[in-house]
């Protein structure tokens, strides 16, 4: 597991009551300022933003995740860290005041990364087709990712790889994308320009400079490459526990 000087769990928040919107509610003149923000987005933006989805803890805390489609199953992916309750598999998702239950159905801490099924599919909105970006993002690659930092609606943003860092041999290569990131973010998912998914976003920068009070750096966003994710054993868990005729499991 990746150490303690990025505090991966900093990415995973609990919000007051009082600081939280009401999960049922919209920001004011949605509809508006949704097709004005269109209007100024690329079709990936559009679609990443579309499947952007919030993750909650039975414990009150929550992360981020993104609605993808694989095999004719509906799973979200997200950060192994935001769904790491030992006492139960079943998370809320959430989106635009519907809420669905998904249960945890592949975890694999040392990289990070988790995968929910979701036995009733959202079809209020579009999930993004699973194609993974199968190779490490260059240099000045452009990438966008949405989620909900904090106790704040939906945001997407852009951003561009900065570099690589390695913490230790089994977690492997990690990239730093130079983007906006903060409490609530992890579990994003990382998108290409092309809309194929490049990782998932699990951790931020941490300083500590002469007083040694440890400062988020807000900019510097730590990514595990997606090719560390072994979809096919979602689905096969899928299909030994919830096999009820699905396509996916004949």
């Amino acid at each position: 597991m990746y150490k303690a000087f990025l505090f991966l769990s900093l990415l995973f928040v609990s919000v007051p009551p009082h600081a939280s919107p009401s999960e049922n509610t919209k920001p004011p003149d949605f509809v508006t300022v949704s097709k004005n923000s269109n209007a100024k987005m690329t079709a990936t933006e559009k679609k990443v933003r579309q499947a952007a989805v919030r993750v909650r803890s039975a414990g009150g805390g929550h992360g981020s995740g993104s609605l993808i489609t694989h095999k004719g199953l509906q799973f979200v992916l997200t950060a192994e860290h935001v769904v790491d309750d030992e006492y139960t598999p079943i998370y809320m998702i959430e989106k635009y005041g519907v809420h669905r239950l998904a249960i945890k159905v592949y975890a694999d801490e040392e990289h990070d990364i988790a995968v929910l099924y979701l036995p009733e599919s959202f079809t209020h909105i579009e999930a993004m087709k699973f194609e993974p970006y199968n190779r490490i993002l260059e240099i000045g690659e452009e990438v966008t990712f949405s989620g909900y930092p904090s106790s704040h609606q939906l945001i997407t943003v852009r951003g561009r790889v900065a570099g690589y860092e390695s913490v230790d041999e089994k977690g492997g290569t990690q990239i730093i994308v130079h983007t906006y990131g903060w409490l609530g973010s992890s579990g994003s998912a990382i998108y290409t320009s092309k809309g194929k998914i490049a990782g998932i976003l699990w951790g931020i920068d941490i300083e500590y400079p002469i007083d040694d009070r440890p400062r988020l750096v807000e900019d510097m966003m730590w990514v595990v490459p997606i090719k560390n994710l072994q979809i096919d054993k979602a689905v096969e868990t899928v299909c030994e526990n919830f096999n009820t005729g699905l396509k996916a499991c004949r």
